[in-house]
């Protein structure tokens, strides 16, 4: 029995898109708007990094790229959800590396599996931190200050924007570097750490950059030593702690991820659209202005970058014996 021309047409068109490499066919990507799950609530550094570059994602692709914030659990909700996604390319993640390097030691049981659970796309920024006290602690250094802890061992406090944080595992770092024994205190965020922090209830915070130079300027706080592995255009007159504790680098990072199954092709597809908008002077001047280090990488790299941050944080987590009730 002959087909009629019109069903034959198709069938013929259907083989033979079927037949040309995934990369060809690749290149309808994206055909709809892409959801990027941020597992934070709005107005973070993540927003900042999420709609700056889904604006210039928008504008190079024609394609809307719409910002999806789901916070709760430290940010494990938001990547639960975007691990049971569709591994198409229309629903990225845009996380921390709490959830992909320091999660696995933290948490007795994850809703996700970091590594089988996405595909790495790109190391996006890096938030850099500085070691602040108070002004009127009368600290000029970062050996000023390991001095006056080990005089007063246990008396002194450090502020973290809560248990499990950034701000909370590089002091307890820096505790096992410099032998010091300081307390923690937890608060619910950087915000309300602050207040405490410049009227001297607490003597100590390791800080996101941006926030604390207004009050460095102010003359409230003073900053010791940042967490990079070199001094910051920022603040070239403040030391590293690598300085005085070689090897020591604490910040945080945003990264793009993918469902795992996601096409290689279409990883590869964002990887080069998101780098090329992260090497632009207009995001790195922006990017610089909130405290942020635009980076870029290959989906190896960051791997490679993950699986190191995971083994460094695991061993601080074990040595410090932090435990998340």
């Amino acid at each position: 029995m002959r087909l009629p021309t019109t069903t034959f047409l198709l069938a013929a068109a259907l083989s033979l898109l079927a037949a040309l490499p995934a990369s060809i066919r690749a290149e309808t990507y994206p055909s709809k708007p892409i959801k990027v799950i941020v597992p934070y609530v709005a107005g973070g550094s993540g927003d900042v990094v999420g709609r700056l570059i889904g604006a210039q994602l928008t504008e190079a692709w024609g394609q809307q790229i719409i910002i999806d914030n789901r916070p709760g659990a430290n940010g494990m909700l938001g990547t639960e959800i975007a691990a049971k996604s569709p591994a198409n390319g229309y629903t990225l993640l845009l996380a921390t590396d709490i959830q992909f390097a320091m999660a696995s030691a933290l948490y007795p049981s994850l809703t996700y599996d970091p590594d089988k659970d996405f595909e790495p796309v790109t190391l996006a920024a890096f938030i850099e931190f500085i070691l602040a006290v108070p002004s009127s602690l009368g600290v000029n250094s970062l050996s000023e200050l390991v001095a006056l802890a080990k005089s007063r061992p246990g008396q002194l406090n450090y502020a973290s924007a809560g248990n499990g944080s950034t701000h909370h595992l590089a002091m307890e770092m820096l505790k096992l570097r410099a032998g010091i024994d300081v307390i923690h205190v937890p608060y619910k965020g950087s915000g309300q750490a602050l207040p405490d922090l410049i009227s001297g209830q607490v003597q100590m915070m390791y800080l996101g950059v941006a926030q604390t130079l207004q009050y460095m300027k102010s003359g409230q706080l003073k900053g010791l030593a940042v967490g990079s592995v070199k001094r910051l255009q920022a603040t070239p007159d403040i030391p590293t702690l690598a300085e005085t504790y070689p090897g020591f680098e604490a910040n945080a990072w945003w990264g793009f991820f993918a469902p795992a199954g996601t096409p290689t092709e279409i990883v590869q597809s964002l990887n080069t659209a998101i780098n090329k908008i992260l090497n632009s002077p207009a995001v790195n001047e922006r990017f610089s202005s909130q405290g942020l280090e635009p980076m870029g990488t290959t989906p190896a790299a960051f791997t490679a970058r993950i699986k190191a941050d995971r083994a460094k944080w695991g061993k601080i987590i074990a040595d410090a014996h932090i435990t998340l009730d």
